[in-house]
C-alpha cells in the first residue's frame, strides 16, 4: 500500500476518520490534554483511554475522566473492556448515551490485572465469547464498533487472526492489530505477517499497531502488513507532532517543541487538579526531555513537586533555548555579513 493513502478519509459505515492515522488508547497516557495535541497535529483518529466495563466504576473519578467527550475531535472513540457480553452492552449504551460516535473493544491488552479478569488479550482464549461480545455490543448500540487485538496469545498461535475474523461476522467495523503476541506483551520485534494475514482474510478496514515512530517505520509497516492504516501508540508519546510530520510537515524546532511542552504541562495542571496534574505530567515530560536527547535534565524535572514549580523550570528551560537559538543566528549572521566582499 502508497503511504500517501494515509492521508485519505477512511469510512467506518455511518461514521468517517478524516485520515488514516490514529493514535492508540493508553492507560495513563492518551488522556484528554495527549489527545488535543494529538488532533490538532492532525491525529485522524483517536481512541479514549480505556474504560472498564463494570457499572459499578462508573461514577469513579478515573472513570469519568476517561470518558470526558473532546469537542474538538470527531467521532469521539471510546475502548472499553470487560468480558460479560450484557454488561458490556449496557456499558456501550451508556457511552453512546454520553456522546461516543464509536465503540472500540480491547481484545488486546496484555496487563497481568486485565487479563486476569479474563479481559483484553486474554479473551483471544476464548473466540466464542469474543463473538458474543462483538455481536452483543453491535446490536446494542447505533454507531460503529471496532476491536483492538493482538496477534494471538504467543508468537506461534494465530489467535489474533481469528479472533478479527470472528469479530467482523458479529458486526465489528474495522479491527485494529498489533504485531505481538499476548505473551511478548511490547518486547521484541514486531511481526507484521500475521497482520497482513488478517487484512487478506478481512472485508472491513484494518490498522496496523506496534513500534511506529517515525515515516520510515509507517512506510515499512503499511508494505509488510498491506494493512489500511496505522494507529501510533507509544511512538507519539513523546512527540505529539509525529501526525504533522507524517502527513509531510516539517518535525518544531527545539524551541517550539518545548513551548508545546509548556502548553501540555499547563492543560494537564487544569484537566487533573494542582496535585494529581503534578504526578501525571512526569511521565509526559521524561519522554519529551528523551526524545530531545536531554535525558540528563529528567532528574531535575523529576525532584520538583508543585505545578508552580514545574511551570518556572520548563519556562526557564524555553527561554534560555530561545535566547541561545537566537545568539546562534546573530552569530551566524555576522559571519556571513563579514564574509561578503565591499
Amino acid at each position: 500500500m502508497s503511504q500517501s493513502i494515509l492521508h485519505s478519509p477512511l469510512s467506518l459505515g455511518t461514521v468517517q476518520l478524516r485520515n488514516r492515522v490514529a493514535l492508540a488508547p493508553m492507560a495513563g497516557l492518551t488522556d484528554v490534554p495527549f489527545r488535543t495535541l494529538a488532533w490538532r497535529f492532525g491525529a485522524g483518529h483517536m481512541v479514549s483511554e480505556m474504560v472498564a466495563s463494570k457499572l459499578d466504576l462508573w461514577h469513579t473519578q478515573k472513570s469519568q475522566l476517561r470518558r470526558e467527550v473532546l469537542p474538538c475531535a470527531a467521532p469521539m472513540a471510546v475502548q472499553m473492556a470487560g468480558n460479560d457480553p450484557v454488561v458490556m452492552a449496557e456499558t456501550a449504551r451508556r457511552l453512546v448515551d454520553e456522546g461516543a460516535a464509536l465503540i472500540d473493544i480491547n481484545f488486546g491488552c496484555p496487563a497481568k490485572k486485565v487479563c486476569r479478569r479474563a479481559a483484553g488479550s486474554a479473551l483471544l482464549a476464548d473466540l466464542d465469547r469474543v463473538a458474543a461480545i462483538v455481536e452483543s455490543v453491535a446490536a446494542a448500540v447505533p454507531v460503529p464498533v471496532t476491536v483492538k487485538t493482538r496477534t494471538g496469545l504467543t508468537p506461534d498461535d494465530r489467535l489474533g487472526v481469528a479472533a478479527a475474523r470472528v469479530a467482523e461476522q458479529a458486526g465489528a467495523r474495522m479491527v485494529v492489530m498489533h504485531g505481538r503476541s499476548r505473551a511478548c506483551k511490547f518486547a521484541g520485534a514486531v511481526r507484521l505477517a500475521p497482520v497482513g494475514e488478517a487484512r487478506g482474510d478481512l472485508s472491513i478496514p484494518l490498522l496496523v499497531n506496534g513500534d511506529i515512530e517515525d515515516m520510515h517505520g509507517a512506510a515499512y509497516a503499511l508494505q509488510q502488513s498491506r494493512a489500511d492504516g496505522i494507529m501510533i501508540g507509544r511512538g507519539a508519546i513523546g512527540q505529539p507532532w509525529i501526525f504533522q510530520v507524517l502527513a509531510g510537515g516539517v518535525e518544531p524546532s527545539v524551541a517550539q517543541r518545548l513551548r508545546i511542552m509548556c502548553e501540555h504541562l499547563d492543560h494537564m495542571h487544569t484537566f487533573y487538579g494542582l496535585q494529581q496534574g503534578v504526578r501525571i505530567a512526569r511521565k509526559h515530560v521524561q519522554a519529551y526531555l528523551r526524545r530531545l536527547g536531554a535525558e540528563g535534565l529528567i532528574r531535575d524535572f523529576m525532584r520538583l513537586d508543585t505545578a508552580f514549580a514545574q511551570l518556572t523550570w520548563l519556562g526557564a528551560l524555553t527561554e534560555s533555548t530561545i535566547l541561545e537559538q537566537q545568539h546562534t543566528l546573530d552569530v551566524n549572521s555576522s559571519l556571513v555579513a563579514n564574509s561578503i566582499p565591499c
